[in-house]
C-alpha cells in the first residue's frame, strides 16, 4: 500500500542531523510557493512565516528562545521558520490553517532535499523578542530545517535517535467508519 503512497509522505521524518550547507534564495522561494498554496478556510491565509537564517542577528536570540532538549540538536540548522497567527475569534481555524501550511513547507522541503524538524519547545517571550513579533500574535511552531549533515558529526544519543525507523499506529487504532470504535 505505500507504493501507491507520494515519497515526500513517506520520507519525511523530523531530521535531527544537518549540514552548514546553506538553503539558497531560490530554494526558500519555492518553499514560500508551496506553503502560500496550502488550504486555508475562507482563503483567510492567516499564516506569517518568518525565515531566520544562521547568518543573521536574529538567529542566536532565536536560538537561545529554544528548550534546552531542542538545543541539543538545533544548534546545526541554518534556517528557522517561525509559524505565527494573530489572536482573535478564529483562532482555532487559523492553527489549522497554518498546520496545512506547515505541512505543504515540510513536504516541498523533502522533495528538495532539505531536512526539517518541527518543534513546540520554546519560550514565547523570547521568540517574540528575538524576531519582533506583535503581542496579539502566537508562535505555532518552529520549524529548524538546513541540507543533510555528516551522520558522524552527531554523539551517539542524536544518530539513534536520528536513525530510528518511523513508525505509525495500526489502523484501528485511529480509524473507524460510521461511529467511535476506539
Amino acid at each position: 500500500m505505500e507504493d501507491k503512497i507520494i515519497n515526500e509522505i513517506i520520507n519525511r521524518k523530523s531530521s535531527l542531523n544537518f549540514s552548514n550547507e546553506k538553503i539558497t534564495k531560490d530554494e526558500i522561494n519555492i518553499l514560500i510557493e508551496a506553503t502560500k498554496w496550502a488550504p486555508s478556510s475562507r482563503n483567510m491565509q492567516p499564516w506569517k512565516v518568518i525565515f531566520v537564517s544562521n547568518e543573521s542577528i536574529s538567529y542566536e536570540p532565536l536560538f537561545n528562545s529554544l528548550s534546552e532538549s531542542n538545543k541539543e540538536w538545533a544548534s546545526s540548522c541554518t534556517l528557522f521558520a517561525i509559524f505565527c497567527v494573530e489572536d482573535d475569534k478564529r483562532l482555532n481555524k487559523k492553527f489549522l490553517d497554518v498546520g496545512y501550511a506547515g505541512q505543504n513547507l515540510m513536504l516541498q522541503s523533502e522533495r528538495l532535499k532539505i531536512q526539517t524538524h518541527p518543534m513546540g519547545g520554546w519560550s514565547e517571550e523570547k521568540v517574540k523578542e528575538a524576531i519582533k513579533i506583535p503581542t496579539q500574535n502566537h508562535v505555532v511552531f518552529i520549524l529548524a530545517m538546513g541540507k543533510e549533515g555528516n551522520l558522524e558529526n552527531l554523539n551517539e544519543d542524536l544518530k539513534e535517535r536520528h536513525n530510528k525507523l518511523r513508525t505509525r499506529n495500526p489502523i484501528e487504532e485511529n480509524f473507524s467508519f460510521d461511529f467511535w470504535k476506539f
